[in-house]
């Protein structure tokens, strides 16, 4: 498996963004309005994954106070990362889609000012849980990997 890159990011964050705003403009006036917990559980996820991210990162790295993990459990934690990543993308754009569709009407309209609100709050959630799948994908990288490639590579 490859590490998450930006273009790995941007393919879903640009899809879901598009098919999300045409979406909303044709049917936007027939939703409920978004309620403030519609956040949570993407913030809540992201602040998992921070946490989940150290324990890993000192325990491939051996640190002293590091609980040992198992290495199929430090593989579920990458792939969990990964996954997040990509997630958080996909719903970050459909967040950017969602705010360009509600703000110009937002000073007029009661549900566009608290769909901009929540869209603000759900932006953030989703950067946190982009940046928080790619720290924990990261911290079960073996800092010495590159370093024995090469090794070997030469001998």
């Amino acid at each position: 498996m490859r590490r998450t890159g930006p273009i790995d990011l941007i393919v879903p964050f640009g899809i879901i963004g598009v098919t999300a705003y045409v979406l909303l403009r044709t049917s936007y006036s027939e939703l409920p309005p978004l309620g403030y917990f519609v956040p949570v559980p993407l913030a809540v996820m992201g602040i998992v994954e921070l946490v989940i991210a150290r324990r890993v990162r000192a325990a491939v790295r051996h640190v002293a106070y590091a609980k040992p993990m198992t290495a199929i459990a430090i593989a579920r934690c990458v792939a969990l990362g990964k996954a997040s990543s990509l997630v958080g993308a996909a719903v970050a754009g459909a967040t950017v889609a969602l705010l360009a569709r509600v703000i110009p009407e937002a000073g007029d309209v009661r549900a566009a000012a608290n769909d901009t609100k929540v869209g603000v709050l759900l932006l953030a959630s989703t950067i946190l849980v982009t940046a928080a799948g790619i720290l924990l994908e990261r911290a079960g990288i073996d800092p010495n990997r590159d370093r024995r490639e090469y090794d070997d590579r030469r001998n």
